[in-house]
Parts: C-alpha cells; structure tokens; sequence
C-alpha cells in the first residue's frame, strides 16, 4: 500500500462516478518532455499495459476518434546523470491539461465510490520493467505477431532476439535514455501503420495508474500514465 500514499485524491464527483486527481506535476518545468513518435489508433479504444501483458488489459471505458497522435514521455533527473520516465502521455491537444480523473475499463467496478479509499487507484501491473500504449485493434494483431514468432523460434525470446535491438537503435543513443534504450515505437508490419509505443516504466515493475486530462473547457487534452516517481524527494 505504500505506493498509494503518493497519490491526492481531491474530491469524488458522484454525479458522474469520475475519480478526479491531482497531477500538476505532470505539468513540471523540472521534467524533460520527448516527443518519441506517433501512435496510430484505428479504433480510438485505448490499451495501457505492460507490453507483454496486453492480453488480460481491457481498453479504456472511454475512446478518443480514431486518428494518429504524438506520445510524449517526461524525464525526470532523480540524482545527476541519472534520468527516469516519470509520466508518459498521449497527446490529443497540444496544450497543458488542468484537470484530471482516473482512467478505467469496463473491468473496473467504481459504482460505490465509497470502496475507493483515500490515495488508491486502478491501474496496471508491470512486470517486466516496461509499459506501453496500443488500440484494441492493433492488440490482437500484436498478439498473433508474438504468437508467430514464438511458434517459428520457440527457442527464442521475444524481447532478448527483437524488442532489444528495436529500443537500442531507436532511443539508446539519446542523452536521456540508458545504453539500452528506453522508449521504442514497434511496428507490426511494414504494409500497417499499426503500431506500440513502448517505453520504460519508472523505477521498473509495479502497479501504475492512467489519468484523462482535461482543459479548462473540459475537452480530452491526454492520456496519462503515472509512474510514481516522487518529484519532492530530496535523494
């Protein structure tokens, strides 16, 4: 439970059941926003989850249109030298969101908001030290693109023998990325603009919330994902 603790629930709009957060520090000048590419969303059913876990993820409860956005991820330098992803988001306007409610799927029971204690969130579990955005539509193509290699060299691992090399060529050179390379946009297919855009999830495996951001006129401006990364702490 020690990872609720970072979170500030403000109010709880039972009118529309949204849960509404505090997440201005997305916004923070100390943090180092990279725009590392564009996601294709065919059906606008948005998918957050760790990259090899898509399969149990629900898409969000709420869409966007369908279209191609940019994905922007923010650095925050957490000792000299030393850079983590705190926040990652899909941006559907270019403007700073102002308000914030937690992003759920149609899995998510929040019909008695009463449940949700003060600092506690749905989210997604990360396992294996990365997490990502995709649609609905392009997940089951990913799937059965990881079920075809797996079938072609079960001696292989998806990552080891092809993400590696794909995050490697695509960020490691990038002052804020470690050697290994820390986003990647993996497309399925060179005749598909189907598309992940992946990247690397904080300190690492947890259990991570979504939020929608809004402008003042209560318009979608993103989609962001918190990776609890404490931009107060002194160390």
């Amino acid at each position: 439970m020690g990872l609720f603790d970072l979170f500030k629930k403000q109010k709880l709009a039972h009118r529309d059941l949204e849960i509404r957060y505090e997440l201005s520090d997305s916004n923070s000048d100390e943090l180092k926003e990279i725009e590392i590419g564009n996601i294709h969303l065919p059906t606008g059913r948005i998918i957050a989850s760790d990259p090899f876990f898509t399969h149990s993820i629900k898409p969000f409860s709420r869409t966007v249109h369908p279209g191609t956005y940019p994905v922007c991820i923010y650095i925050a330098e957490v000792e000299p030298e030393h850079y983590r992803v705190a926040f990652a988001k899909i941006k559907f306007r270019a403007e700073k969101a102002t308000s914030w409610i937690l992003a759920v799927t149609d899995d998510m029971k929040i019909d008695d908001l009463s449940s949700i204690k003060d600092g506690e969130y749905f989210g997604f579990p990360v396992d294996a030290g990365l997490a990502c955005f995709l649609d609905e539509e392009t997940n089951v193509r990913y799937l059965n693109k990881m079920d075809e290699f797996y079938e072609k060299n079960p001696d292989q691992n998806y990552y080891d023998d092809l993400l590696a090399q794909e995050f490697e060529k695509y960020s490691a050179s990038h002052q804020y990325s470690r050697d290994l390379g820390d986003w990647n946009n993996h497309v399925l297919s060179g005749e598909s603009e189907m598309n992940v855009m992946m990247f690397a999830s904080g300190w690492g495996d947890g259990y991570y919330p979504t939020y929608w951001g809004y402008n003042d006129q209560k318009e979608t401006v993103e989609l962001c994902i918190d990776f609890l990364i404490d931009l107060d702490e002194e160390e």
